[in-house]
């Protein structure tokens, strides 16, 4: 029998580095008991074609949308505006956000 020498200072992951772990049974039937006690997610269609139209906004496009929306939002709070609306149109090929002040009722 082969001797092997074994380095002195090897952190865990240097250790373990080489090792491969096998799926075993126990395993196996933990995962089966995990995914079925997953509740099943049926999506609508409305839900469907939703996640559908969502897909033409990228992250990039999320992010500049909202840091522009959070400036007129502050543009409104410094005027003493609450809230704002906002509507979208179409402009032959663009697409236009157009936000006004959102009209408080008074209270009786």
């Amino acid at each position: 029998m082969a001797k092997f020498k074994i380095q002195k200072g090897l952190s865990d992951a240097d250790m373990m580095k080489n090792f491969k772990d096998t799926e075993n049974f126990e395993d196996t039937m933990l995962n089966k008991e995990r995914d079925a006690k997953k509740p099943v997610v049926h999506q609508s269609p409305k839900q469907k074609e939703d996640a559908f139209y969502r897909d033409f906004l990228t992250e990039k496009v999320e992010t500049m949308i909202g840091k522009m929306l959070l400036d007129i939002k502050m543009e409104y709070f410094k005027e003493g505006e609450g809230a704002f609306s906002i509507q979208v149109k179409r402009e032959g090929k663009n697409i236009v956000l157009e936000t006004a002040p959102k009209k408080v009722k008074p209270e009786k």
